[in-house]
């Protein structure tokens, strides 16, 4: 029975032993076939062992079929390697393509990179080496970042870590060359703890420091941005008159030669006139100084331009044109014109306004009501006037207290708040 069992055992593990020996030797004749074949077509038996790891069967037997392309190898090694076009590669190979041109044309990141505005093909390998997720949001940054930092690089003052603010500064001033964009942005990095800078001005600060290496750069940016960086009375511009009580009038804007403003008497409250708004203002204002003791009249407010044409060559007439400017301002730069200006109590400097009580609760009082001393005591260089503490402007509540507790010139304030072609929506920064 044992012996039975025995002979039952050996007829079913015989023939299962016999089939794997003939699997095995199938299987080795196989190999040593494929590998026969591409040892003919010509590979070293090194590059039969790594065709083995890289490819499949039905790759090894199209490897077999066409003369040896060491390429190939090379190609499936890189990491950019596109399997899905092994017969592309061979195809190519075949007809004299070289290693690098295949695998850039198959290359996903590549064919996008092609198809970018600002391609160009000398540049790829720097392309190859910024890419970041390969879309085409990626490719057209990718462009454009190696094209512009060959161009900046040109600049002995590139700096790589300033590359959007280069960018930036571009999108601002296309017609500006690299290099100019590349002197601005580093240069404007000197300004960066200035408060009142305006990029705008950049290439007007960087010549006036240029002839006045002994001005600091806060002066620098306050001389620009009031305009004595220029002799007076040149560059005249219109005022725009969309700044409404805020406009500027000074020795370098001018009223619009057909200026006129409706007018309200100031009876009871002094001589004259002025625009109705400034004119309610003021008389709220004289009005609360009499409750707290002080005496407030208008003695000069609106003046008519034929009035200013007189009154300006009476000054030139009796101390000549440069004490004139001083003193006065010419026809169509003053203020007085506006009808939101008015002298208070007096206009001579011999009556020392500025040691009187009502000079002292001007100051403490006046923003309240939308005025401001115009031409502040020291700040001749910018205003081009010399104090006058009874010269007061309306210029709004809301801006007269800014202005007052700022310390700022209304010449400053205007250039950084109102008129800042930094801010072309709002004219300037919200604070």
């Amino acid at each position: 029975m044992e012996e039975e069992k025995k002979k039952s055992k050996a007829k079913i593990i015989i023939p299962i032993v016999l089939a794997v020996i003939v699997i095995a030797g199938g299987a080795a004749w196989y190999l040593t076939r494929t590998e026969t074949k591409l040892a003919r077509t010509g590979y070293t038996k090194e590059q039969i062992a790594d065709i083995k790891q890289l490819f499949s069967e039905e790759e090894q037997k199209a490897l077999t079929e066409v003369p040896a392309q060491s390429g190939i190898l090379e190609i499936a090694k890189s990491d950019r390697y596109q399997k899905e076009h092994f017969a592309d590669y061979l195809k190519d190979l075949g007809e004299g393509g070289n290693v690098t041109d295949l695998l850039h044309n198959y290359d996903p990141w590549v064919i996008t990179l092609r198809a970018t505005d600002g391609y160009t093909e000398e540049n790829l390998d720097l392309y190859l080496n910024n890419r970041q997720d390969g879309s085409a949001e990626d490719a057209a940054y990718t462009v454009n970042y190696v094209n512009m930092s060959l161009l900046y690089s040109r600049s002995s003052e590139y700096n790589e870590q300033h590359f959007e603010e280069y960018e930036k500064y571009r999108a601002k001033v296309p017609e500006k060359t690299p290099e100019e964009i590349v002197s601005h942005v580093e240069h404007a990095q000197d300004y960066a703890n200035e408060k009142y800078f305006i990029d705008a001005y950049f290439d007007r600060y960087e010549a006036y420091r240029a002839k006045n290496p002994d001005k600091t750069l806060a002066q620098v940016v306050q001389a620009v941005n009031t305009n004595i960086d220029r002799p007076y009375y040149t560059g005249v511009v219109t005022t725009d008159m969309s700044k409404g009580y805020q406009i500027m009038v000074n020795k370098y804007y001018k009223l619009p030669d057909d200026y006129s403003t409706k007018l309200e008497s100031l009876s009871g409250y002094g001589n004259g006139y002025l625009e109705p708004t400034a004119a309610a203002a003021f008389k709220k204002m004289v009005e609360a100084g009499r409750e707290a003791g002080v005496n407030l009249r208008s003695l000069s407010p609106y003046r008519s331009h034929s009035l200013q044409v007189w009154q300006y060559q009476v000054w030139v007439d009796a101390h000549g044109q440069e004490m004139a400017d001083r003193e006065s301002a010419r026809p169509g730069h003053s203020e007085h014109e506006t009808g939101y200006t008015v002298d208070i109590n007096t206009a001579v400097e011999e009556a020392h306004f500025e040691r009187t009580a009502e000079y002292k609760w001007l100051m403490e009082n006046c923003w309240k009501y939308g005025f401001i001393l115009r031409y502040p005591e020291n700040m001749e260089y910018i205003t081009g006037y010399v104090f006058e503490p009874w010269h007061y402007r309306y210029v709004g509540p809301e801006h007269a207290e800014k202005i007052m507790k700022s310390g700022l010139t209304f010449e400053e304030y205007y250039a950084y708040y109102i008129n800042n072609p930094d801010y072309p929506e709002t004219g300037g920064p919200k604070e």
